[in-house]
């Protein structure tokens, strides 16, 4: 699912697509919106039964149903707030329906918990930009950037480099 307005540059990857795992390296940058990422990747929740929503709601989400696959991403959070993935999938799930402020809670709270996954900087600051945060957007693409770098993920840096001199030549 895109966003309803064309927003250029930071469309490049469509990371805004939900999550169905996270890992710390950035293939979700070479997908579309409607290509779910592989599952062959571990979902980080102590709580079983949070993990049971979290991967509920992704079906659900693959299937188009939103809003239940929203109330399951909220219930995951609920039964275990540490679950970086339910939020960023949440995140994901809100900004697809251009919900930026709330989406963008989200991701914040995403990164908190797991500020090494380069993805989970790069969805927040695309959320950001959408926003017209365009500094702070290039704040947390730069992180992105910077962790792609430190991954050996030069191809996928170079990407994020690009999208932030195109926000900074904008401003």
């Amino acid at each position: 699912m895109f966003y309803k307005k064309k927003y250029g540059l930071l469309a490049i990857a469509t990371i805004l697509s939900l999550l169905s795992t996270t890992k710390a390296d950035a293939s979700s940058f070479q997908r579309t919106s409607k290509q779910p990422l592989s599952n062959n990747t571990t979902v980080i929740a102590l709580n079983q039964e949070a993990k049971a929503e979290f991967e509920r709601g992704v079906k659900l989400y693959k299937e188009g149903d939103l809003k239940s696959a929203e109330t399951a991403f909220r219930k995951a959070i609920e039964l275990d707030s540490e679950f970086a993935e339910a939020y960023a999938n949440l995140g994901s799930l809100l900004a697809n329906q251009n919900n930026l402020p709330e989406a963008i809670s989200q991701f914040e709270n995403a990164v908190r918990l797991r500020p090494e996954l380069a993805v989970l900087h790069y969805q927040l600051g695309v959320a950001l930009y959408l926003e017209n945060k365009r500094p702070e957007a290039v704040v947390s693409l730069t992180k992105a950037r910077d962790l792609l770098k430190e991954q050996g993920k030069t191809e996928e840096a170079e990407k994020v480099e690009k999208a932030i001199e195109k926000i900074q030549a904008e401003s």
